[in-house]
Parts: structure tokens; sequence; C-alpha cells
């Protein structure tokens, strides 16, 4: 099969992977992938934020294909994918690429529903995975930063192909199928992102309905459907249409050649990444000595020009996302209550708590050059005091970006923390258990039956 198209290309590559090709770091970061996820989705059923979206997948009904997490029901592959993304996604806690944006709520969900759909191995799901992430990162590396401008929301729009990747490769898709199937899943890109200017927890569903049309378009595809070969780098391709990119631009060999899942950057805080290095620097800060909130006069806080849009917006927020989305929240959140617990932010008497709200008002973001060297998610947070002190401290990265990486323990701790009092502890040994070892997992249905067990 000829691959002068960026689609082709792509399809060849994700229909040719084969396990053996995987580096250990690779299989590791795949690992750490999906137990983050599955934390996330066992924390996200229990939140009122997403139940919309289980209520109508229960409804709608369907094939007992695949478990929706934190539930009972069985649907079909396209739903679980659909209601589980969602639920990894719903806590504004799942990981970070610079290019992929988001990936594992949707390339995660619909790589293990189609793998319980089709009784896939977990070896099977670990290369699926990496394949979905791959593309993700190699598209994004085009058109990320250009959506980010338009207000295209990346999770979504390049999620749709990385959950395609990853759904096709559990099928078995040969190349020709996999270059129509992200023909077909582009019909169905877009999402804005208008959410962080005014909050609405529909985000929550973009990196759901991404791994739901991902697991449809492979099927599709699989059914003989067809889809356009130039659909990336064409005229009304996707590089154009959602990045702004000239028409023919291709990725750069560079990331064709990189393992785009060493990139992942974990969240450790449930805020958008944006904000994640002023609050470890805020940390850093009141590690180093006591800070009274009362005695805060103002919070200058240095960003990348970008983020000033997209992060600090939003001063008081109106619901969860909106909290996640304020840096000034966030920030006074840390200091009013000496942390940034999940639950915390879904929490309307903290939305409108008057200490919290009073640093709200005194942070100051403004753009700054970040020093050359230093990764583009980084920060400078000054704080001044009544009594005209002022403490300053310079962040590069945050913990769980590479400069700073999570470590193996780091990804346990959040595990069991998201799922206190939502699975019993043998549950969740299990879960750990078969993650630990998932490329040696003969079926994933051992995996999905301990996601369907509640406390």
């Amino acid at each position: 099969m000829a691959t002068s198209y960026v689609s082709e290309r792509l399809a060849s590559w994700v229909a040719g992977l084969e396990p053996g090709d995987l580096p250990g770091d690779v299989t590791a970061m795949a690992k750490r992938l999906v137990l983050d996820q599955l934390g996330l989705q066992l924390r996200g059923s229990t939140l009122p934020n997403v139940q919309p979206v289980r209520a109508v997948a229960h409804a709608l009904g369907g094939y007992g294909e695949a478990t929706v997490t934190g539930g009972s029901v069985l649907v079909s592959a396209p739903q679980a994918a659909w209601v589980n993304g969602t639920l990894g996604h719903s806590a504004e806690y799942d990981d970070a690429h610079m290019s992929a944006w988001h990936t594992s709520s949707a390339v995660v969900p619909a790589a293990l529903a189609t793998a319980e759909r089709e009784g896939g191995s977990g070896t099977e799901l670990v290369t699926a995975i990496v394949a979905g992430v791959q593309v993700m990162g190699v598209l994004g590396s085009v058109a990320g930063n250009g959506m980010l401008a338009r207000g295209w929301h990346g999770s979504k729009v390049l999620g749709v192909f990385g959950a395609t990747a990853a759904a096709g490769h559990v099928l078995g898709l040969d190349a020709a199928q996999t270059a129509n199937a992200f023909g077909i899943a582009a019909s169905d890109a877009g999402g804005t992102m208008e959410y962080d200017r005014s909050g609405g927890e529909v985000k929550r569903m973009h990196a759901g309905s991404a791994s739901r049309i991902g697991v449809e378009a492979a099927l599709l595809a699989q059914q003989g459907l067809t889809g356009p070969a130039t659909i990336f780098e064409g005229h009304r391709g996707v590089f154009a249409m959602f990045g702004g990119a000239d028409d023919g631009t291709v990725p750069a060999d560079e990331e064709w050649g990189r393992w785009q899942i060493l990139a992942t950057m974990f969240r450790l805080y449930p805020a958008v990444a944006a904000t994640l290095p002023p609050l470890d620097a805020l940390r850093r800060l009141r590690e180093r000595e006591p800070i009274d909130p009362a005695d805060v006069v103002s919070i200058t806080v240095g960003l990348p020009a970008w983020a000033v849009g997209h992060g600090a917006a939003i001063v008081r927020p109106n619901d969860a996302i909106s909290a996640q989305f304020s840096l000034a929240f966030g920030l006074g959140l840390q200091l009013v209550t000496g942390g940034n617990r999940p639950q915390d932010y879904f929490d309307p008497r903290l939305w409108n708590d008057p200490a919290i709200l009073r640093i709200a008002d005194a942070v100051v973001p403004v753009a700054m050059e970040i020093p050359e060297g230093d990764p583009n998610l980084s920060a400078r947070v000054e704080i001044e005091l009544r009594d005209r002190r002022r403490l300053e401290a310079y962040q590069a990265g945050f913990h769980g970006h590479p400069v700073w990486p999570a470590t193996d323990e780091d990804i346990e701790v959040k595990f069991r923390a998201n799922l206190d009092g939502v699975t019993l502890k043998e549950t969740e040994q299990a879960i750990l258990d078969i993650v630990a070892s998932l490329e040696h997992a003969g079926s994933v249905r051992d995996l999905t039956a301990l996601l369907r067990v509640t406390a």
C-alpha cells in the first residue's frame, strides 16, 4: 500500500505495530496510563457532574459487550467507551501531553472496551494504547497549537484518531481499513473550548465522545465504509480546518521517530495543566514558611502567554469545571485549606467561600517569557504580604512533568486515593496486581470484571 498521505502512513504504522516492538519503558508507561485512568474512572463513577452520561447510556441499552466502570450493566463497546472516557475525564485529573493534550481518557476506554468485546489479551491492550497515543502525538505536533489558538479542544479533535487507532489495532484492521477509519472518525471531530471561559460540564464528555467515535469508526471501516485519504493534510483536512496549518503540512520526521507516550505528563492536582506549575510553586513557598491568607495583598503569577487565557480567565467559579480551570480559585483553595483535594473542586460552598474568593481576587496573571530550555508549562509566583515582604518562587515544569516525573509510587498513591470509599480493598489490590503484569494477562476480562465491583 502506498504511503504518500499522512493517513496511510499512520495506518501502516498502527497496523504493523507488534508487542515486540515496544521498549520496556514504553510498556511501563502504558501500564501507568491504564492504572491512572482506571482509578479516575472509578472515582468519576461517584461524581454528580457526569451521571447524565451514564443514565443515557443505560437508557439506550445495547449489546452486553463491555463494562461500564462502577456499575453492573454491560453495554455495547462504543457506549462503554463513551461512558468510561467521560468518567476518566470527569475530575480534570487525567494525564496531559504537550502535543496530544489528554490521551488516556480517549485511548484507554476505546482500547479496553474493544478488547473486552473481542476477548483480547493484556498484550494487545498495551500495544493498542501505545498506538493510540502515538497517533495523537504525531497529529498534534502539527495541529495542536493552532487548535488552542482557535478554541478547538485538542483532546476531542485528536482523541477521535487516537481512539480509532487503539480500537482498530485490537480489531486487527489492516492498513487500508485503518486509513479509512481515520477518514470516518474525522467527520465527528470537533469540540470547542468555550468552557474555559464560562464553565460547562460538557467538557468532560469530549474524551468519552472521542473514545466512542473511535470505536465506531473502526467497526465501520471493518465493515467496508470508506473515508478520504487526504483527511489530514488536504485542503479541507484536519490540519487546515482545525489547526490553521498551510495545505500540505505534514508532521516532521522526528515526531514519527519518537515514542510519544514517553512525553506523558501526569496531573497530581485535579486542575487544568496550566495551573499546575503555580500550584507547585505556592506549595514550595508554603513549605518554606507559613503564610497567613489574611496577610496576602496580591499574588502575581507569570505564565506563558497562551495560559493567561487558558486557566487564568476564570476568577469566580460557578461549577466544578470552572473551579478546575480557575488559577485564582486553585491558589485560594490551597492557601485557605492547605491543599487541592479533588472533592473540594466539586463543593459549591467552597466556590463561594469569602476567604478563598478574597485570595482569588488578589491573583494577577501576567504573560512572561519562559527561560530558554525550560518547559512551556512553567510559572513564577510572587506574593506580596501586608508587612511589604515579597515571597517568590519559580517553577520549571511541575511534579508529574517529564522534567520532574511521577514515579510508580506517585501513581499508586493517587490510584488508591481515588478508590478510597469506592471499592473494596481486595478489589483495589487485585486491580493493582493485574495492571502490574498487564502485558502477561491472558484476557482483559479479568480486569474489567473488577471494575464492576463497588463497595
